[in-house]
């Protein structure tokens, strides 16, 4: 009866609370025992505790004049309620019962009386019904995909290879070379980049002990190309992240918004070097050549010639053209014509494919894949720019001939040529 199970119950508790075991009270009406009844009026009661911080329900109810105890194991009370609403004893006039049976009520263990015992804890997976069960979710085992791998892959080799060679430049870096000239020869012209500027400045100086400071401006180069690679970089970090969340990991608010973010980026990046483009075709950038008293010797302006080809205009301070200088940027090797008042005087002609293919990809790699040029003047004259194999920009332009042509004609050249076709540190744009 109702007595009996209260006793039982309260036995228990006396037992637990001499353990310092605390009961979980009912949120809203405050009680540690809760009681109830089945729709056969037999009694049932039951109560909730912490053990070592698992959650235990014990429950007692009557049926058919026996005593059963029930036992939850790992629930906060709430969902034990839940379960617990599930038993239902057996109706009188029903003579079959799905949940409890005399012979094997509800496999939990019969009270007889009273009696102090020690539970038997048992696991959860024998105390709750067969439903519990379905709430389980596997795990799901995260795979990297062999394309995801080998992209990365990739990119450590390329990011290794480049930083081998930059340091091993640092360290060993070329020395420029000597070359025997007359006393009154103007060559080698010697150049070297002045860094620390958002414009571009070299210093070059001649044999004669002449110095010439060479500028010009870059805001289109840098929208154009700090454009495409930032675009480049959102896109990858994009494919990164994308790949990742369904390789495992949840996707979240936050993840969702930053793969939206690398799209948005990517676009501002595109824009960018569309800017740079158009900014560059409007509005050329002239190259100032300085003496070093501080007077303008040449400023050189660009003429577009054809849709791939350019004339740069070699202007004196009186605005005449002392020379003129061609190129088109058709093919991988870069190609430029001198010309005078009188016509041509020089070809200079980059002298390896390889390299002129391989700074596509890798760029100059700390200046091993820099370019050098071969020239042919006129009077069959023959020269050279060597490009020092470093870190920073150096060059040194020398000819056979010193008396064919100004020297200030390869000086010219010399400064459109490392100004506009200058080797970058990365791939891609000359």
């Amino acid at each position: 009866d109702l007595n009996c199970l209260e006793n039982t119950a309260n036995t228990r508790i006396k037992q637990l609370k001499n353990k310092k075991i605390k009961l979980t009270k009912n949120t809203y009406s405050g009680e540690e025992i809760k009681k109830s009844e089945f729709s056969t009026l037999d009694p049932y009661l039951y109560f909730s505790y912490i053990s070592e911080g698992i959650n235990y329900t014990e429950g007692y109810f009557a049926a058919d004049s026996k005593g059963y105890k029930i036992q939850l194991t790992g629930l906060p009370y709430n969902d034990a309620d839940l379960y617990l609403s599930f038993i239902a004893p057996k109706p009188k006039e029903t003579k079959y019962l799905p949940l409890i049976t005399e012979e094997k009520p509800v496999e939990e263990e019969n009270i007889a009386a009273p009696e102090a015992k020690q539970p038997d804890w048992q696991p959860l997976s024998k105390t709750l019904p067969p439903a519990a069960e379905t709430t389980k979710s596997p795990v799901k085992k995260i795979t990297i995909s062999k394309k995801f791998t080998a992209i990365i892959l990739i990119i450590f080799a390329y990011i290794s290879i480049v930083f081998i060679t930059f340091v091993y430049n640092f360290v060993f870096a070329a020395m420029p070379y000597k070359t025997p000239t007359n006393p009154l020869s103007f060559y080698p012209i010697v150049g070297s980049r002045l860094y620390g500027s958002p414009d571009l400045f070299f210093k070059l100086y001649d044999s004669q002990g002449q110095n010439f400071i060479v500028t010009s401006q870059r805001w289109s180069s840098f929208l154009k190309e700090y454009g495409f690679y930032s675009a480049v970089l959102f896109v990858l970090a994009h494919f990164i992240i994308e790949s990742l969340t369904k390789q495992g990991f949840d996707s979240s608010l936050f993840l969702n918004t930053t793969l939206s973010l690398c799209y948005l980026f990517a676009i501002f990046g595109l824009i960018f070097m569309i800017a740079g483009y158009i900014l560059d075709t409007l509005f050329p950038a002239p190259i100032f050549i300085y003496s070093d008293k501080g007077k303008i010797l040449f400023k050189i302006v660009r003429k577009n010639k054809g849709l791939l080809g350019y004339s740069y205009l070699v202007l004196t301070d009186a605005y005449n053209a002392e020379y003129r200088l061609e190129t088109k940027k058709i093919f991988f090797i870069r190609k430029w014509t001198l010309f005078d008042k009188d016509g041509q005087i020089a070809v200079i002609r980059e002298n390896s494919a390889f390299k002129a293919l391989a700074r596509k990809i890798f760029g100059h790699m700390g200046g091993t894949l820099r370019a050098n040029y071969l020239i042919e003047g006129k009077n069959e004259s023959k020269g050279k720019i060597t490009s020092m194999r470093k870190v920073t920009t150096n060059f040194q332009i020398d000819i056979d001939k010193p008396q064919a042509f100004p020297h200030t004609a390869l000086l010219a050249a010399g400064a459109v040529i490392y100004t506009k076709n200058r080797d970058k540190l990365y791939a891609w744009f000359d």
